[in-house]
């Protein structure tokens, strides 16, 4: 098993995906990886939170891998990062995963993603081959 500071150094650029100018990790790549990583991980998705008044919705998400559990969250959003309002469940559905890729970066993989980052900023990227 790796750790966090052998994980954050893959080089995920070939499964990231643009949409409205801004930069996501494919969500199947991100769990192929971790399970590859940690075959034990497994996550859990708490019921989608209505945000009051406003029509929107949160998604949360439990990942339990290596040893320690990371809690994230999400809105439900648009390909503008701007939150919708009356989500249906196709849209709760990607934010869920989306809100599961989060997670998984928080353990390293493709968190220089989230930094707006092209490349991880320390040593040469990891290639890695995902055929089994």
């Amino acid at each position: 098993m790796k750790a966090y500071n052998e994980l954050r150094k893959v080089n995920v650029n070939e499964h990231v995906e643009k949409k409205g100018g801004l930069s996501y990790l494919s969500w199947a790549w991100a769990v192929d990886y971790l399970l590859q990583e940690d075959p034990s991980a497994w996550w859990e998705f708490e019921d989608p939170q209505h945000m009051g008044d406003t029509g929107t919705v949160m998604v949360q998400c439990k990942l339990h891998a290596f040893g320690k559990t990371i809690q994230m969250h999400l809105p439900v959003i648009d390909n503008r990062n701007n939150a919708i309002k009356s989500p249906d469940a196709r849209k709760i559905s990607d934010a869920m995963m989306r809100c599961l890729t989060k997670a998984i970066a928080c353990f390293g993989i493709g968190l220089y993603v989230y930094a707006g980052e092209d490349l991880p900023d320390e040593g040469e990227p990891e290639s890695i081959d995902l055929e089994p």
